[in-house]
């Protein structure tokens, strides 16, 4: 679903309570090997127990990636998943010019759908 606001893993979102994981940044151009490296992180993290889904919004230069979690126990496993630590080490001296990163417990959510 193109529209699609949140991209659950399993097209519904969880009943809180989860976590929430807030990565903010400022890209530099340019950023070789930023692609393939993104694509290659998407796709393990959809593999890893815990994980719940993601959203994403890009403005220019500065991209906010919301990704949701069963627990902190998942969030620790990607913390250290080895592509995960490639990806923040080369982000930290190629891709970012800065970025902010925050975990926060999803207490309640609600969702709002026009109809058509």
């Amino acid at each position: 679903m193109p529209d699609q606001l949140v991209h659950w893993m399993h097209d519904a979102p969880p009943e809180p309570p989860y976590y929430a994981t807030v990565f903010s940044s400022v890209k530099r151009d340019p950023r070789p090997g930023y692609d393939a490296m993104d694509e290659a992180t998407m796709r393990a993290v959809t593999e890893l127990d815990g994980y719940l889904g993601h959203q994403v919004v890009h403005h220019g230069d500065r991209s906010l990636f919301i990704a949701y979690w069963r627990d902190l126990e998942a969030i620790d496993a990607w913390r250290e998943h080895t592509l995960h630590r490639m990806a923040k080490e080369k982000g930290r001296s190629d891709w970012y010019q800065r970025y902010r990163f925050e975990i926060c417990r999803v207490e309640q959510a609600s969702e709002f759908e026009r109809p058509e």
